[in-house]
Order: C-alpha cells, then structure tokens, then sequence
C-alpha cells in the first residue's frame, strides 16, 4: 500500500512539474509565435497591396463568418492620410481548405492576392500558388463571374482547387468592396451577392427520409421499421435498416440502406423502392473517400439518376442508365452496386408483406463490382 501510495505521489510530482514547464515554455514561446505571425501579414498586406505605405484594421468591420467562405479580417490600405483601398483575410474550402489575403480598390478591382495557407494535394492543388497562375488576378474586376475554365485559368489536373480558390476570392473581396462603398465612398457594386457553391455531405437518415417522401407531398406520412434481415449480409454488403412507408395507413414503399465497399473506406447508401416496382430515389448516408473526385458522389447531380429505374433492370456502368463521375469511377460505380442491393432488397421486402408477387433472389442480378479489380 506504501509503495502504491509513494508511486501515486511522484506521478502527481511529474506531472504538476511538467505542467508547470509546458507553461513556462508558452509564455516564452507564444510573443515569439505572435510576432512571426504578424511579420508574415504585415508582408503578405504590402504584397497584395503595394501602392498603400500603412495598413489600419478597420473598427467599422464585422467578420463575415456565416457562409463557407469566412472574411475574418479587413485592412484599410493607406497612402498618407488617403484610404485607397482595402485588403480582407479570407478562409474557406478549396480541394482542402485555404487562407488568403485579397487586395481590392475603392473602384472594386483586385489589386492581389497572397495565399497564408494553402494544405491542397502537393503537385496539381499547389500550382495555384506559382506566381504565373496568381497573375491573372491583379486588375481583375470584383464584378467579374470568377468561374474557373470561364475567366479564371483551371488548373490542370486540379478543378475542385481552381473552383474553390475562384470562389474564395470572388466572395472575399465583393465583401470588402461592399464595406469601401458603405464606409469610404467606394464605386457600388452592380449585382447581388455571389452565391456560393454548398459543400456537399451525406443525408442522415431523417432528413434522407423527408428528402425521399416530403411531407407537403404525402399525407399522414409513417415509417415502420423492419428488423428482419437487418444485419444480413447480401452480395459482399450489409443490411443496415429496412423500413416500411405508409401514407394513410396505406403501404406505398419501402426503404433499405445497405453498407458496401467503396474506393477507399465504404459508404452507406438508402434506397427508397415503390409498390410499383420502381426506384423512387438514393440517398447517401455516409461516404468516406476523397474529399475531391470520389465526394462528387454526393452531388444531387449524380444520385438523382436512379430515380425511376425499374429494379429489374441490372444498373451497370456503360449501360447509359447512369454517368460515372470522371476521376471516380470506382466510387461511381459502388454507389450504383449498393443503389441495386438496396432497391432488391426493398422489393424483397414488399414482397415479404404482400405488397408486390414476387421476390428477388439476391445471386440472380449483376453488379459491377470493379472495387474487386483493385
């Protein structure tokens, strides 16, 4: 009990000493970090900003923090006493995330642009940092479209970068430009905000259900779940929820969601079937590939194709009844495996309850399986 207690007390020792040096290495270390930090922003100001000598944080300015693009700080550039300008420090999404610096006038054109952090793919994404791809913006109008392979260079190789970082900039400095014409006699703008592009993310399973079946569509709508089966491993995927839909005590369609391999971790997909044999629509649980190619999948774009397909029909990659994302194929064509899994097993469902005549035997279709190629 002694040696228990004497060992309890010289871990409390270390642990209050290495508290104790973990604070005193911040406080030594943390101005240090602040200062370096300050250097680098003061530098990147007089970058996208040269004709300005001094840069004055406007008290005036609000961060602008509601949407995916976040303006969190905004710099009045100077020349003497005289406001030329401004400067903004945005962050937002891109094949990753960035951290800018924009420059603007009073007349809304982009002055330039510095990147603080840019953490996109080494290689393609980190070509928008290459001072020939960054050129394109110093003279550019705020009221321009911004649209990458339009009037912004793509970068080869890398789309989602080009568009992301097209937008970051766009939306950052009409923000600052709106901001010079409220405060500093700034020209107005000549349109409405830029709308920015929504970051796709799967469905949870309620809002999947009021995505499939609206409520202002159907009335006295109820959900019933299944549990028979749940947990059956069909065509190397699991059964992860079966449920039936009912409207006015009426059954009108079931719904499966199914986990199958993907390009790289999985994903879950719901598949809602009606009584008349057909897809009423997918909705996607869960995904864990890329956040580039493979997440294009989660585009309304690209799930909505299923609807209206008959489950009898085989769902297979070149047959024209869907197109695979470019640069996702794989991923493309598991959603499609685990959009058929889901829908047989839907149907086996009515089937089980006397809703539909038939059932489906689960080794009696094909898929496209390519993940097994890999």
């Amino acid at each position: 009990m002694k040696e228990m207690l004497k060992l309890g007390l010289s871990l409390a020792i270390f642990a209050s000493v290495a508290c104790v040096c973990l604070a005193l290495v911040n406080n030594v270390t943390a101005p240090a970090i602040a200062a370096v930090k300050e250097r680098e922003l003061n530098a990147g100001l007089a970058v996208v900003f040269p004709e300005a000598d001094t840069f004055q944080a406007a008290p005036e300015f609000t961060p602008d923090t509601a949407n995916s693009v976040k303006v969190t700080s905004l710099y009045l550039a100077k020349q003497g006493d005289q406001v030329l300008g401004a400067v903004v420090q945005a962050n937002g999404p891109t094949y990753d995330k960035a951290e800018m610096l924009i420059g603007v006038t009073l007349h809304r054109a982009i002055t330039g642009i510095q990147f603080l952090t840019l953490t996109d793919t080494p290689g393609f994404g980190q070509k928008a940092t290459e001072p020939e791809w960054m050129a394109q913006f110093p003279g550019k109008s705020v009221d321009d479209s911004f649209v990458a392979g339009q009037d912004v260079d793509k970068i080869s190789g890398a789309t989602i970068s080009s568009d992301g970082i097209a937008q970051l900039i766009k939306y950052a400095a009409y923000v600052a430009s709106e901001f010079l014409a409220a405060n500093y006699g700034g020209a107005a703008g000549s349109g409405e905000a830029p709308v920015l592009a929504a970051e796709v993310t799967a469905f949870t399973f309620e809002d999947a259900c009021i995505s499939l079946f609206p409520p202002e569509e159907y009335a006295d709508l109820a959900f019933t779940e299944v549990p028979e089966g749940i947990g059956a491993i069909v065509r190397t995927m699991i059964v992860e929820n079966q449920v039936l839909v009912s409207t006015n005590d009426k059954i009108i369609a079931a719904m499966v969601a199914v986990r199958g391999q993907t390009y790289k971790d999985g994903g879950v997909v719901l598949t809602a079937v009606g009584v008349d044999g057909n897809i009423i629509g997918s909705r996607i649980l869960e995904l864990k590939d890329d956040k580039n190619q493979g997440q294009l999948v989660l585009k309304a774009s690209f799930y909505n194709q299923f609807s209206g397909l008959p489950v009898s029909q085989t769902i297979l990659n070149g047959e024209g009844k869907y197109d695979a994302i470019t640069g996702a194929t794989i991923t493309s064509d598991c959603i499609a495996d685990m959009v058929k899994v889901g829908a047989v097993e839907a149907i086996n469902v009515l089937a089980a309850h006397g809703i539909v005549p038939a059932s489906i035997d689960q080794n009696s279709y094909q898929l496209n399986e390519n993940y097994l190629e890999e």
